[in-house]
């Protein structure tokens, strides 16, 4: 999504400041922009207070285990991310309202959101594949899950996932960022960086594939003390999500950098394809956790919510004392 923000802001650059200033550039000149970029921000906005308010109990009113340490850092990632695609999306409802800007302005604006897009975005999916791969572990090898797993296991793959998002990040940002138009093929440098996060990509939909497979499986199979099985359903729920949200749009990228899909009147449309979605991707999961928790009948209407992440997110050998635990 990076390259389709540089091309919206090389052809609002040299587009939409003619010699009065004003704006004629290609979002300017879809129709739909305005409503969409409003149906962005909202999007955008539910996601941030979601985002927002399940950090904060996660963090502060939740007994901590190392499985929501993941979904604490997930929650994180994907506020970061939704932060990053707020800023670009105020300044095009701005823009479309008429107000003028500079070059400047709008280099340093989308230099911005990409920093905060790409960076939330790559660590997000890469703790949702682990999220899913691990809960595989506890499935397949319950054995070496429960005794035999690091104690602070969860706190190195995070942190390992956070520098991997960075040095991604830093590869699309600083190699790509810059080299050629994005309707056309970019320098050897960049292809190779774009070959390599395709490749890690594609690596990431194939675990989430099959640890969606083994977790739907496992459901019906293991006895219900051994598992949650609303934490199955979110992690299956967030993936599908994921799958179908997200997917299709990175294919759409594909298709325009080797210029498979050229036509510049296609882009704004995609672009906000993209967005929409990714921004659904991000703002769906604390919906989830509240609507899957509390789905069971009247005896979890009683419950606190804190009593009821608790008990979803419990791990493996916290279940017998979760269940015997007093409303």
């Amino acid at each position: 999504m990076i390259k389709l923000y540089n091309e919206l802001r090389r052809n609002e650059t040299e587009e939409a400041i003619n010699g009065t200033g004003e704006s004629t550039g290609l979002a300017n000149k879809n129709p739909s922009s305005l409503p969409l970029s409003v149906f962005s921000l909202l999007i955008c906005f539910t996601g941030l207070v979601g985002n927002g308010a399940l950090f904060i109990l996660l963090r502060f009113k939740v007994k901590r285990n190392q499985f929501i340490l993941y979904v604490i850092n997930l929650t994180v990632a994907d506020f970061i991310y939704l932060v990053g695609l707020s800023i670009w999306m105020l300044y095009m409802f701005c823009s479309l309202n008429g107000l003028k800007s500079s070059k400047i302005v709008m280099k340093h604006l989308a230099q911005i959101s990409d920093l905060f897009y790409n960076f939330g975005f790559n660590t997000g999916i890469y703790l949702l594949t682990v999220i899913g791969l691990e809960r595989c572990f506890a499935v397949l090898y319950p054995l070496w899950y429960q005794c035999h797993r690091p104690k602070n296991l969860a706190l190195y793959i995070s942190t390992a996932l956070w520098l991997l998002s960075a040095l991604v990040t830093g590869l699309e940002l600083f190699i790509c960022d810059g080299e050629k138009h994005y309707l056309l093929q970019g320098s050897e440098n960049c292809t190779n960086v774009y070959f390599f996060t395709s490749a890690l990509y594609v690596i990431v939909v194939l675990i989430m594939l099959w640890s969606s497979v083994t977790l739907l499986l496992d459901i019906d199979k293991a006895p219900q003390h051994c598992h949650s099985p609303k934490l199955y359903i979110i992690i299956i729920a967030s993936i599908t999500i994921f799958l179908v949200s997200v997917v299709p749009s990175r294919i759409l990228g594909l298709l325009l950098y080797f210029n498979i899909l050229s036509e510049k009147k296609y882009l704004v449309s995609i672009f906000f394809i993209t967005s929409i979605s990714s921004a659904i991707n991000c703002s769906a999961n604390p919906y989830i956790y509240i609507v899957v928790s509390k789905w069971g009948g009247k005896k979890s209407l009683k419950r606190s919510l804190k009593y009821m992440l608790e008990n979803i997110f419990k791990e493996p050998t916290e279940s017998q004392t979760m269940a015997t635990t007093p409303m």
